[in-house]
């Protein structure tokens, strides 16, 4: 609970201070993201070994530096004990984790620098999003500790994180984005154990993304 706290507070900051330096400029008004990269899990079960990670985005202007839309995603997460403080448990396991969720996008814009041309290519960007994840475990180890308990497939999810668009041409540009997912559940591999477990499960994630504008483009 304490870490979800610092990242609304830090995610709030961040947004306040650069809402003060980034120049007013006309929306994009509509883009389409999609790419894939890597997660690292930390579930009760493994060390964060990385999985693959996977998402789409439809992102509409609602106001100057302003961008909101859905995405949805999907995550292989995997890990086992060994390794780790449970290694002699020796369980492993192994989920996908589809996820839904609305997403909002600050952009910062270097237009007031025409002297720069490197800067107009460049534009940082903070994001967060709310949303619910489905699990689906599979390949999994039976985990009989005795106090597994059984949970929704479904679980609340809060988002969070910052990124670096490139600008390719007028029409596409790259975008890398780092970002923490922290979920309401402790059961995203499948396996929760209450006298262990201490918070809920999350995952980080950094994919590459290629973007695409459907209106006004880049400028």
């Amino acid at each position: 609970m304490r870490v979800k706290l610092h990242m609304l507070l830090i995610i709030g900051w961040l947004g306040t201070g650069i809402s003060i330096y980034a120049q007013r400029s006309q929306n994009q008004k509509y883009s389409i993201e999609a790419g894939g990269g890597i997660n690292l899990s930390y579930f009760d079960v493994g060390g964060g070994s990385p999985g693959m990670s996977f998402s789409g985005t439809m992102l509409f202007g609602i106001a100057d530096n302003w961008m909101l839309g859905p995405e949805v995603g999907f995550h292989h997460t995997r890990g086992q004990d060994s390794g780790t403080p449970n290694e002699e448990r020796a369980y492993e396991y192994k989920s996908n984790i589809f996820e839904l969720k609305l997403k909002g996008v600050f952009v910062i814009r270097f237009n007031q620098y025409p002297h720069k041309p490197w800067k107009r290519k460049l534009r940082p960007r903070i994001f967060a999003g709310l949303g619910v994840l489905q699990v689906q475990p599979v390949q999994n180890q039976q985990l009989t500790a005795g106090s597994t308990e059984e949970h929704l497939p479904v679980a609340p999810v809060f988002c969070g994180g910052i990124g670096l668009e490139y600008a390719i041409s007028n029409t596409f540009s790259l975008v890398l984005e780092g970002g923490s997912s922290f979920s309401t559940s402790d059961f995203l591999e499948g396996y929760t154990n209450l006298e262990n477990s201490s918070a809920n499960d999350m995952f980080h994630s950094m994919l590459l993304k290629l973007t695409y504008y459907l209106s006004t483009g880049w400028n």
